[in-house]
């Protein structure tokens, strides 16, 4: 069976976009199938779907909420419209309400509102050591301070996650200064990668790093290992009233690819 998909690349988070419309029970088998097309280089996979009253929607492999993968999103909407810049809603999953979205293609970039964090709370482990994880609908991040650990520690601070925030996807960035390093596990794919890039973990990681801040814009620019993210935090007497987040996309043009006949239902 033969799929059509674009590819993007928002600081070298490479999501895979299905453009062909496919059963949603089938989303995750799908999903694993593309990850394990080596050409494609995927991360994460994204389903473009056809909202009944018109328009598009995006849903994530695993119904999580993906920053990256929504500003790709709208730098795809962008791109069909035929406009070099602009200003839109996008529906995507993970999030309780559209979000507001800035796509420029003549910069080659996209900047979304990201969905307020719902909170920030310590996170302790097994071993004695407490981390800050930040929770959004659809996902939560722990913040480790300092580089990358090994398997068994990412192993354990998930399973911790887990068991707190049972949300279907969980990340830990590693932050080093204003160098970041994402892991992110996806429950439905049984998918744990090392990112190139984190959009919703960029946005968590800001929060963390404004933690003391009472007002005002708090900027950072998060360095990882496909490119850079700037993540904003809008702050009011202590409260954080708005989220954005952007940087670069590159999208591709339209592809054809082989899946398995047993694995893909077209609708």
């Amino acid at each position: 069976m033969r799929i059509k998909v674009r590819v993007a690349d928002p600081a070298g988070n490479i999501t895979i976009f299905v453009t062909t419309p496919v059963a949603r029970e089938k989303y995750p088998s799908i999903s694993r199938q593309i990850l394990a097309r080596k050409e494609l280089k995927g991360e994460q996979v994204g389903f473009i779907e056809r909202k009944d009253q018109g328009g598009f929607r995006m849903e994530m492999m695993g119904g999580e909420f993906c920053g990256n993968a929504s500003r790709s999103f709208a730098y795809l909407l962008c791109l069909l419209s035929g406009q070099e810049r602009q200003e839109l809603e996008v529906e995507v999953s993970g999030a309780q309400a559209p979000l507001k979205a800035v796509a420029d293609r003549l910069e080659g970039t996209s900047q979304v509102d990201m969905p307020l964090p719902k909170e920030m709370k310590l996170l302790e482990t097994g071993s004695g050591e407490t981390w800050h994880m930040v929770i959004f609908d659809g996902i939560c991040h722990v913040i480790v301070p300092g580089e990358p650990r090994d398997g068994k520690f990412v192993e354990e601070v998930l399973e911790r996650a887990k068991e707190v925030c049972p949300c279907g996807a969980w990340g830990i960035m590693f932050l080093d200064g204003n160098k970041m390093v994402p892991a992110v596990y996806v429950e439905s794919t049984d998918s744990l990668v090392w990112e190139s890039s984190c959009g919703s973990g960029s946005m968590a990681a800001a929060v963390y790093l404004s933690r003391e801040e009472k007002e005002g814009i708090c900027t950072y620019t998060l360095l990882q290992p496909g490119g850079e993210i700037r993540a904003a935090v809008y702050k009011k007497e202590g409260e954080i009233f708005r989220c954005t987040m952007g940087g670069p996309v590159r999208m591709s043009q339209e592809l054809e690819i082989e899946l398995g006949d047993e694995e893909v239902d077209i609708i």
